[in-house]
């Protein structure tokens, strides 16, 4: 019989909150813009003009059209980073499949208008 400590669960653990199956993960160091807060999961497209990472979106906060190459959702944050003060390097997901309640799409983006893009990159979501 076992006589020792009892086990406490100071914090739980959920695997499933962003990882789905098994398809190949393929990361990347990745520098993600200042100016954001960003969490695990979040969609990043790429500046055209300085190659740097920020939330995907289709339009900006005044409702235009975004064309600095960022409308085009290309990688999955792969940890919680803040940027807020200046740059910083992370990890991003290159390919992978995802549960979709884990990952943080901008709301500009429709699922629908961009996930076969996606799976072409080897992204997939599941519900």
């Amino acid at each position: 019989m076992y006589g020792g400590t009892m086990f406490v669960d100071f914090d739980s653990y959920n695997p499933h909150d962003l990882i789905a199956g098994d398809f190949p993960l393929k990361t990347e160091t990745i520098t993600l813009a200042k100016g954001q807060n960003l969490k695990r999961g979040s969609l990043l497209g790429r500046l055209k003009d300085s190659g740097k990472y920020v939330l995907s979106r289709k339009l900006d906060d005044a409702g235009k059209d975004v064309t600095d190459g960022s409308e085009k959702p290309l990688r999955i944050l792969g940890e919680n980073v803040d940027a807020t003060s200046g740059d910083k390097l992370t990890v991003a997901y290159k390919t992978g499949s995802f549960f979709l309640p884990g990952v943080t799409i901008h709301e500009s983006l429709k699922l629908d208008e961009i996930k076969l893009d996606l799976e072409a990159r080897s992204i997939f979501f599941e519900e």
